[in-house]
């Protein structure tokens, strides 16, 4: 039974990151389209918000994995005893917005300066 639930638990996260990749593949297709209908280029829209947005995203990410390790360390090594699970929102909320503001410090001066 447990090695059914494992392979249903791999079979839906291919599935779904399969058809998320299809979904956003042909919105993006949808959105060249158009703009190659308007007569723009799209080079000059597609790249630089991708790569904007990705930034902002892989440092709000890298918070949340900060804050999920320190309240598992903090749980494990600190309050043993104590059965508390709202530790890990604790963490893990304010990490992240920590990891968007360092975004905004770093990464914003060098996007107004072009």
């Amino acid at each position: 039974m447990v090695l059914f639930a494992i392979a249903l638990m791999f079979l839906t996260t291919v599935i779904l990151i399969v058809s998320l990749t299809y979904i956003l593949s042909a919105q993006r297709n949808k959105e060249i389209l158009a703009l190659l209908e308007k007569g723009l280029d799209p080079k000059d829209y597609m790249t630089k918000t991708v790569y904007i947005n990705t930034k902002k995203t892989g440092m709000f990410l890298i918070g949340i994995g900060l804050g999920f390790l320190v309240a598992t360390l903090v749980d494990e090594y600190i309050l043993t005893s104590i059965d508390n699970p709202g530790i890990y929102p604790a963490f893990i909320f304010p990490c992240a917005g920590m990891g968007l503001i360092l975004y905004h410090k770093f990464f914003k001066k060098k996007n107004n300066e072009k």
